[in-house]
């Protein structure tokens, strides 16, 4: 293997042991405020955090891909980009509390609404603060820092919770922990980063001008992004009531959770993607092929086992109340598999400083959401009671959508005819997968996780969807993390 793929199993490895982790630790908070504070309870933090992802979009003004794709490019940069990041980031952090606050004063919450608003607004604050120097250690390459960080943090997080949970305390102080957390992961990640550069703060007035203007493109496509993430949640509660919201919010919070394989190899390939773009490198088609194959081998079967047992899962985790989230998971299932190759092209235009074409993409995406919407989701209330569904459905269609209109915009030989045959050869795999697995969807659920395992194993090897070199960086990664995690059982004996 090349040191190109070295370098992404190596990232990739690191990273999997995190999201897994953290992951984990997500599922069980999930899990456990879902039933402790109730579908109400959930809906207020739900809010809380969709208003402060807008505000989040704001302080972050782009500049997170900005400062990985200059600091990979450039590591000598590193310090003067995230100095000023940083002072840019406090005073857009002035600025969207400002807006929140009037927001609040003309929306008309509850008290308590009100104050998990403000205490989430503290915790995204830290957290914005920190993803400076997360984005910086991207670009350095260095994800094993993020990893930890993350890491601590959840199990901080989980930890307290429960203990709050059993202590019988309130919404306010559980959202409060969120601070904490996010100040956990900005500690590591700044002591991280420094040891790294062995730098101090450098803020030069004049490079303001050109952090902003540079960062400015990647704003405009989380603009979209965001709103076209957060609009579905919007409408519903107009159109329906907080309990459509909540059985959203629970389907959508699982949804979340697995994109952590995208999140992963992204992450690790993305430095990568804009290195080889940067330096003219022959290897960037054959990069994106090989990531464009992967990721939709392990979306699929992602994508289909949750629509399979989405009914069952809701109610094992979440409990009766939000069994009407079962049929919008199972349609969101199709959305992880056109999803997860999303995340791929939308990284790939950034890093070939196409991102144009990706805002594009993303605002047709985002008007067509709200139009599919106002149709759908009244619909499905009087059809089936569960005007969510709409919601979900409209998913479906705009990311479809999204994925023919970039495939099409790829440049010449970005995906060649042997890659659209293996994914081709995936997807067949996955159906076969449902077909064997489809009668036991309402089993003992271990039972048709297994059987999709097995058939859809067995048909990849059939159908011979993966080449011999896709199974060598696969068989890397799987070594990569087996390395790490004897590491990690072998410290405490030393």
């Amino acid at each position: 293997m090349n040191q190109t793929g070295r370098t992404i199993a190596k990232n990739a490895s690191v990273l999997f042991i995190s999201q897994i982790t953290t992951w984990g630790l997500s599922l069980v908070i999930i899990i456990l405020l879902s039933r402790y504070l109730g579908a109400a309870g959930v809906g207020q933090i739900h809010l809380a955090n969709s208003i402060w992802a807008i505000m989040a979009m704001v302080m972050e003004f782009g500049m997170n891909t900005h400062l990985t794709k200059e600091i990979s490019r450039d590591p000598g940069r590193a310090n003067k980009l995230v100095s000023v990041s940083l002072v840019l980031r406090f005073f857009l952090f002035l600025v969207s509390a400002l807006v929140v606050l009037i927001y609040l004063q003309f929306a008309g919450y509850a008290p308590q609404t009100v104050a998990v608003i403000i205490v989430t607004g503290f915790a995204v604050f830290l957290s914005e603060t920190g993803a400076t120097y997360g984005a910086a250690l991207k670009g350095l390459e260095r994800m094993e820092y993020t990893s930890l960080a993350e890491i601590v943090a959840r199990l901080f997080t989980t930890f307290v919770i429960i203990g709050l949970v059993l202590l019988k305390y309130d919404i306010i102080a559980i959202v409060a922990v969120g601070i904490f957390s996010a100040l956990i992961i900005l500690v590591i990640e700044f002591v991280a980063f420094h040891r790294l550069t062995h730098s101090g703060f450098n803020f030069q007035r004049t490079a303001v001008k050109e952090m902003l203007t540079s960062s400015f493109p990647y704003l405009v496509v989380n603009i979209f992004l965001v709103l076209y993430m957060q609009v579905d949640i919007i409408v519903i509660s107009l159109l329906v009531n907080e309990k459509g919201v909540g059985w959203y919010g629970a389907a959508d919070q699982l949804f979340g959770t697995l994109l952590f394989i995208p999140t992963i190899f992204m992450t690790a390939v993305f430095p990568v993607l804009s290195r080889m773009y940067a330096n003219s490198s022959e290897s960037l088609p054959r990069l994106m092929n090989k990531s464009f194959n992967l990721l939709l081998l392990l979306s699929v079967p992602v994508g289909f086992g949750v629509m399979i047992i989405a009914n069952p899962l809701v109610v094992l985790l979440f409990g009766e109340d939000f069994a009407n989230s079962g049929p919008i998971l199972a349609v969101m299932g199709i959305v992880i598999i056109l999803t997860y190759q999303n995340m791929l092209l939308g990284q790939f235009f950034i890093s070939i400083d196409k991102q144009k074409v990706w805002t594009w993409v993303m605002a047709v995406a985002t008007l067509a959401t709200v139009g599919l919407d106002i149709i759908l989701v009244p619909w499905c209330q009087r059809a089936f009671g569960n005007g969510a569904i709409g919601g979900s459905i409209a998913f479906v269609i705009t990311e479809a959508g999204m994925l023919i209109v970039a495939l099409y915009a790829l440049p010449k030989g970005m995906i060649t005819w042997n890659s659209t045959k293996r994914s081709l050869r995936a997807v067949l795999a996955g159906l076969g997968m449902v077909a064997v697995t489809w009668w036991a969807r309402n089993l003992f659920l271990p039972i048709p996780i297994a059987l999709g395992v097995i058939s859809y194993v067995g048909f990849i090897i059939l159908l011979q969807a993966v080449s011999h070199e896709d199974w060598e960086l696969l068989k890397s990664i799987g070594t990569a993390v087996l390395r790490r995690l004897q590491k990690k059982q072998t410290q405490p004996a030393a």
